[in-house]
């Protein structure tokens, strides 16, 4: 009987589904470890807005009376000015980024946070565009099948770049900038 245990033990051994690195079937499979794949839904919109106004008066007033002596010559002196300035302005901005885009975990800080890295170029014709997105999440936060909202993303960083035609053209020209200097 003892010899038929060991044999029964030594089979079920080598024809076991777990091996070392398997990682269990019902364990939660959330990416937590540099290397693995994080989807990031990117849901960003700002909106900023500034309204400035100033109003300034000065006053100057300045007489004298006729000069006496050698200096009757001169009339009566009057002098008077009067200065006001008004302006207002205001600014407003609006910016919308919606995307979905994949990263990869690149650390794992001491404190037990993911520092998480994407980038994604396309090109379309001559153009090509770039979206760059960093930023630290909690692994608690990241969903089980493996996405986070970018508003959970702390220090987060946004870079949107595009090279080609189309983004040459938004770029002002070579008379246009130094006159937009002036006025």
């Amino acid at each position: 009987m003892l010899v038929w245990l060991a044999a029964c033990a030594s089979l079920s051994g080598a024809a076991s589904l777990w091996t070392a690195g398997s990682r269990s079937r019902i364990a939660d499979r959330r990416a937590a470890a540099p290397g693995e794949v994080v989807t990031i839904l990117v849901v960003q919109q700002s909106t900023t807005s500034h309204q400035a106004a100033h109003e300034t008066g000065k006053q100057f007033s300045a007489s004298g009376g006729p000069g006496g002596g050698i200096l009757d010559f001169f009339p009566e002196l009057s002098l008077s000015t009067d200065r006001t300035t008004a302006g207002a302005g205001r600014t407003s901005e609006s910016t919308r980024l919606t995307d979905r885009i994949s990263g990869v975990i690149v650390e794992r800080t001491p404190e037990g946070n993911l520092r998480i890295e994407a980038k994604r170029s396309v090109k379309l014709h001559r153009d090509k565009l770039t979206l760059v997105l960093t930023g630290l999440v909690r692994p608690d936060d990241i969903s089980p099948d493996n996405t986070i909202l970018s508003t959970q993303l702390a220090d987060l960083q946004v870079e949107s770049s595009g090279r080609g035609p189309i983004p040459e053209k938004q770029r002002p020209g070579l008379l246009s900038a130094p006159l937009s200097l002036l006025w």
